[in-house]
């Protein structure tokens, strides 16, 4: 039998209450933290724990175990290109409480871009328009899966070293008209060069399509998605399991293009978000 005197039991007490007490604070200063980031980016969200769901607005995330810390936990929150400055809450939902989690969005510097293409790529025959709705569509419901299977544990890699051509973001006017801003990042190649998967996924994707020419997208995982444009060749399907820095084609110059070279985009959740930038934040997990 177990005997349990009575300072023993206030001790306890007070030891459990302290333990309750700054695990409470630390939970209050982390929800007092500010972040700051632009519009088209993606923000990591480091967590102390990784249980619960952090919402902003309508966009629900699990949190996720980190890669190398089992008592860590974080979401990637991504921000819509064309979200004004603004201030957003969000709420990271635990077993022990809800917190407030406050994000101040502000304007990136995007440049303008003035292009020349095939008057068809910017105004599209008629007998066209279907099937770029049908590509439109085919594209959006890949991304609005959410595969909780993570498939890659580095940093995301590069898919071709070269010159960046055009930068994400940028407001581009063809053949005089505004259309749109650029989704991606775009990387020289002249000629026909091997394209590397960015990290390990699989292949949801892997088709000719009107606008992006031949085109491979990858689902790494947990809303997680990298896309290939332009290509001259493929070298895989859908279906297909692909490691980090596996060759998955060739680049080219199909679909709305100017000249040869590789578009490279990223999908979170299901909003296109800066490439680049996106890697960045992914290697300050592998930085602990």
């Amino acid at each position: 039998m177990i005997i349990v005197t009575k300072k023993q039991y206030y001790f306890d007490q007070k030891k459990c209450f302290t333990m309750k007490f700054l695990l409470l604070f630390c939970f209050a200063a982390y929800s007092l933290l500010a972040y700051e980031v632009g519009n088209g980016k993606s923000l990591l969200l480091l967590l102390n724990s990784s249980k619960g769901t952090v919402s902003f607005n309508e966009l629900n995330m699990t949190v996720l175990p980190h890669p190398l810390n089992a008592q860590k936990g974080f979401v990637i929150l991504p921000i819509d290109y064309y979200t004004l400055p603004s201030e957003i809450e969000g709420q990271w939902n635990t077993p022990d409480g809800n917190l407030t989690l406050a994000v101040e969005i502000s304007k990136a510097p995007y440049p303008t871009e003035i292009l020349v293409v095939e008057s068809a790529k910017v105004s599209p025959p008629p007998e066209a328009l279907e099937r770029i709705a049908q590509e439109k569509a085919e594209a959006e419901k890949i991304y609005a899966a959410y595969n909780p299977i993570r498939y890659w544990n580095k940093p995301f890699i590069r898919p071709i070293e070269s010159i960046i051509t055009s930068e994400y973001g940028s407001a581009r006017t063809y053949n005089g008209v505004l259309k749109s801003y650029h989704g991606g990042v775009d990387f020289r190649a002249k000629t026909p060069l091997p394209i590397l998967a960015s990290n390990d996924g699989v292949v949801v994707l892997a088709k000719d399509r009107y606008y992006a020419g031949g085109t491979v997208i990858i689902d790494h995982g947990e809303g997680i998605y990298t896309c290939y444009f332009h290509f001259s060749q493929l070298d895989v399907k859908v279906g297909d399991k692909v490691t980090q820095g596996q060759s998955i084609g060739l680049s080219g110059a199909t679909g709305r293009i100017t000249g040869p070279h590789l578009h490279f985009g990223v999908m979170v959740h299901g909003v296109q978000s800066d490439p680049l930038h996106f890697m960045t934040q992914i290697e300050t997990l592998f930085k602990l």
